[in-house]
């Protein structure tokens, strides 16, 4: 496994925070829109505080609703429809 610069954790821990916040906001409310649009501060290092913000913010609609199990993916679909599914989900989070 390849070892991770600081700044690709930051940025993973963000989206893995924030998928994490997503969840528990879920699970006490039933509503994913109550987690703030502001990131929790992460480090005192304004560049990884950085990378952090990108990951927290990189997160969209669609992959919140497939982590909170309410979309289910296709299994065993070809490439195209996947494509499709993805495109269809991404303009109703646009809505």
């Amino acid at each position: 496994m390849k070892r991770q610069k600081n700044s690709e954790f930051a940025y993973a821990k963000g989206r893995e925070m924030r998928l994490a916040a997503e969840k528990e906001s879920y699970e006490t409310t039933r509503l994913s829109s109550m987690v703030p649009f502001q990131a929790p501060f992460f480090s005192h290092d304004a560049t990884l505080q950085s990378f952090f913000n990108k990951g927290w913010n990189s997160v969209t609609a669609c992959e919140v609703r497939l982590h909170l199990g309410i979309d289910k993916p296709e299994s065993g679909a070809d490439l195209l429809s996947k494509i499709r599914r993805f495109r269809e989900c991404l303009s109703q989070s646009q809505r």
